[in-house]
This record gives structure tokens, sequence and C-alpha cells, in this order.
């Protein structure tokens, strides 16, 4: 009967399940194409009718003005429509009710250059709350592509060059592929607007798309 033997693994056996994790980043600045603006009317009055109807009032007008400055129909959609009650108060009691009502107009522009006159126009017939002013593209699919691919690329270099300067072997092909983020569109913050403003002054700039990758990497020892 001969004796068992237990033979060592080599080196590269030992470690040939070692992983590396890595992140890639891409990033690709486009031009946006869509604009799309947040115009709101809100009125307030002791009476609920009297205020709902004001604010009726002034959003036709609104859209009126829209019209007539070339916005098509189709381009403007309510996107909301709140009441709500509110209060002074004195010594710690609720007085002075009154009740506040807000609606607001959804517009999709692709003319940058309108957007200050619009805006001044609508501020003109009474608008008096802009929100939420964001810019898009219509090739947003396209720019994250790009983003995506350069963020692979990334990754793999980041690999590589970890590879190299630990002197161990890259199994190139990764055991997992993590997207980690998504595009977004470039938004402004919301801003009061007075029936005194000039010229509304309005830049869209370029949109960043980016994203973001994690990658799993096999490696083994050189022997």
């Amino acid at each position: 009967m001969y004796p068992n033997y237990y033979q060592m693994p080599t080196r590269t056996e030992s470690v040939s399940n070692r992983t590396m994790k890595v992140y890639g980043t891409g990033k690709v600045m486009v031009e946006p194409n869509i604009a799309s603006v947040q115009l709101g009317v809100v009125t307030e009055d002791p009476s609920l009718t009297k205020a709902q109807q004001e604010n009726a009032r002034i959003m036709n007008q609104v859209i009126q003005s829209l019209n007539e400055l070339g916005v098509p129909p189709q381009a403007i959609k309510t996107s909301s429509f709140t009441i709500r009650p509110i209060f002074d108060y004195k010594d710690g009691k609720p007085v002075n009710q009154r009740y506040q009502v807000m609606n607001t107009l959804q517009v999709m522009l692709t003319d940058f250059e309108a957007i200050g006159a619009i805006i001044d126009r609508t501020v003109l017939e009474g608008v008096n709350r802009v929100f939420d002013i964001q810019f898009s593209t219509d090739q947003q699919a396209a720019a994250y592509d790009q983003a995506l691919q350069s963020a692979l690329e990334d990754g793999t270099r980041k690999a590589s060059t970890i590879a190299q300067n630990f002197h161990v072997v890259l199994d190139t092909i990764p055991l997992m592929i993590i997207e980690q983020t998504s595009p977004s569109p470039v938004a402004y913050k919301a801003f009061s607007a007075s029936a005194e403003s000039t010229t509304t002054p309005i830049q869209a700039g370029q949109i960043e798309v980016e994203a973001n990758v994690e990658l799993l990497y096999r490696y083994a020892f050189v022997q």
C-alpha cells in the first residue's frame, strides 16, 4: 500500500479566484433642444369662489398670451392645481382665514430664445410663480450610451493599470458589471416673478450626461 501524498497547489491555482473591484465613470456634454417651463398663478381671497374665479380669469389670459406668442396648444398642459386654506395667527390663535388657489402650467419649448419673452409676457398677464425650468434633449439615450461606453473603458483601464502594477494576470472579461446611474436633465430652481421684471435672461448651457459602472474582475499571480 502506498502512502497518500498531499500536493500543495501552485501559487497561481491558490489565488486564481481572487477578484478586484473597480469603478468607471464616463461623461458626455450635449446641447439641449427641449425646455420645460412651469408657470404658476396664485390667488388668495377670503371667499374660495372669488379666489377660484380670479385664478381662472388670469390663467385664461396666460394661455391666450402663450397662443399669441406661437406656443401650440399641445405644448401646454396643466401640471398641478391646488386649493388650501391659510391663516394669520394672533395670540397663538388662527385669524383672517382665506383661501389660496394655485394653478400651474407646464410649457414645452424648443425655441430657447423665446423663453425670456414668454416669461415676461405671462408675468404681465398675471403669472406670479415660475418653477423648475428644465433643459433636456431628445438625444438623451444616445448621449447616455456614449457616456456608458466611456465608463466601461475607464473601468477596464483602471483594472489593467492595477494588474500591471502588481504583476498579476487579469481575466479581461468581467465577472460582474453593475450600472450605477441613469441620465437626468439640467434643472433651474424655482423663483418668483413680478410685473416689474425686466427681460428675463435664460441660458441653457450644456447638459452633462454621466454614467457610472462597477466592474468585478478575476485575477491570478504570475508563477
